[in-house]
């Protein structure tokens, strides 16, 4: 590996930790109002709303429109159980990483 692509690597690396990083460090060192904290607590929801519709809707190539990516449906199935009955991010992302496992495993995915 050349030291350009090294360099390269590190510092995107970097930016982008910085990027994560420096929001949480300037918003600990601030009293934020009510309304603002009210407002915070519907990032996550849209966040996962968001990586979700990207994964189940598709665009094949060489063809116009959307197109619903059925495996991703599929495993989506016992991930929404998982977060409805559990109410928990990390078991949710546990039971979605496993149902893509299988389903790869099957030969579905």
């Amino acid at each position: 590996m050349s030291m350009y692509v090294f360099w390269t690597i590190f510092l995107s690396g970097l930016g982008t930790l910085l990027i994560r990083i420096t929001p949480f460090v300037m918003i600990s060192r601030m009293e934020l109002s009510e309304k603002v904290l009210k407002w915070l607590t519907f990032i996550p929801i849209t966040l996962f709303t968001a990586l979700i519709v990207d994964g189940l809707i598709q665009q094949q190539e060489g063809v116009m429109g959307y197109t619903l990516n059925w495996n991703f449906i599929i495993a989506l199935i016992p991930t929404l159980i998982t977060a409805l009955w559990t109410r928990s991010l990390t078991i949710t992302v546990i039971i979605g990483m496993l149902s893509v496992a299988i389903l790869r495993v099957v030969g579905l995915f």
